[in-house]
């Protein structure tokens, strides 16, 4: 009798056991199965995310360390770039008048994100702009996929802020890459425009109301197929393809710009490549 109670809490305790083990896999199977939906979740939520991505965000890389470089070139690179050429140089706006702004003469850009020629002039503007102040809030981007030139390295002007203690900027981003309305041009901004740009062709840049340049004052075909590094080595070599056309542009935008504030800053406005830029100079 005593042998046949053994064997049966033996058998009750092997069942228990089995019974246990059988919970156990239970539970393992449940916390995979959870854990699978949880990660198939992520997957779908995540494949949403990349495919819902704005398409004016593009895949670039080397905008940030391209742009503190450009507003930081050394007065150096400015005197021993070419002569600017003559078509480079702002025309005079016949009755035109001075654009301020806090008792500034005030730079006007209008332009697009998504068109290519405004993606090179940036590339100038900033490097000029920079000689005189400092920007925030300027975004790397790229210009159109579907426009000549496509997919041109850049900077928007969208959030920009420009601080200076002698010039003033003001910039009107009028579309997104994807010609999308983005910024609205009014006021004497648009007034401007319209009667000294009547066709409406953009990148358009008025500087202090009584000169502006239409177009891209910049060779496009350089520009061609660069990327962010390329076209700043480029920009910081005056004997490269680049070098030959954007930097001369900095000298005549500086130029221009020093007409305008007095020739303040010294340093920059007596400097040699913006003296020997300035005898172009539409007065």
């Amino acid at each position: 009798m005593a042998r046949s109670n053994r064997a049966e809490t033996a058998a009750r305790a092997a069942q228990l056991r089995a019974e246990a083990a059988r919970k156990d896999r239970q539970r393992r199977q449940v916390v995979a199965a959870a854990v699978a939906v949880v990660v198939v979740v992520i997957a779908v939520v995540v494949g949403i995310a990349i495919s819902n991505r704005p398409a004016d965000t593009p895949a670039a890389s080397g905008g940030a360390a391209a742009l503190q470089k450009l507003e930081t070139l050394p007065p150096s690179l400015f005197d021993s770039a070419p002569a600017p050429a003559p078509s480079q140089a702002p025309v005079k706006l016949q009755g035109g008048t001075a654009l301020t702004q806090d008792g500034k003469p005030k730079v006007l850009y209008v332009g697009a994100e998504f068109c290519p020629f405004c993606a090179m002039e940036r590339w100038a503007l900033i490097g000029a702009l920079s000689r005189f102040g400092t920007f925030t809030g300027i975004t790397e981007t790229t210009s159109s996929s579907s426009d000549v030139h496509p997919d041109t390295p850049t900077f928007s002007f969208k959030d920009a802020k420009f601080t200076s203690n002698v010039v003033a900027f003001e910039a009107v981003e009028t579309q997104d890459r994807n010609n999308k309305p983005l910024q609205t041009l009014e006021g004497e901004n648009l007034a401007l425009f319209k009667k000294f740009n009547p066709e409406g062709g953009i990148p358009w840049i008025s500087y202090g109301g009584t000169h502006s340049t239409s177009g891209a004052t910049v060779d496009a075909n350089v520009f061609e197929g660069k990327t962010y590094d390329q076209i700043i080595a480029g920009i910081s070599d005056p004997k490269s393809d680049i070098g030959k056309t954007v930097t001369p542009a900095i000298n005549m935008i500086t130029a221009q710009i020093c007409s305008q504030t007095k020739n303040q800053p010294a340093n920059v406005c007596t400097s040699q490549g913006v003296v020997a830029a300035s005898v172009l100079l539409k007065r």
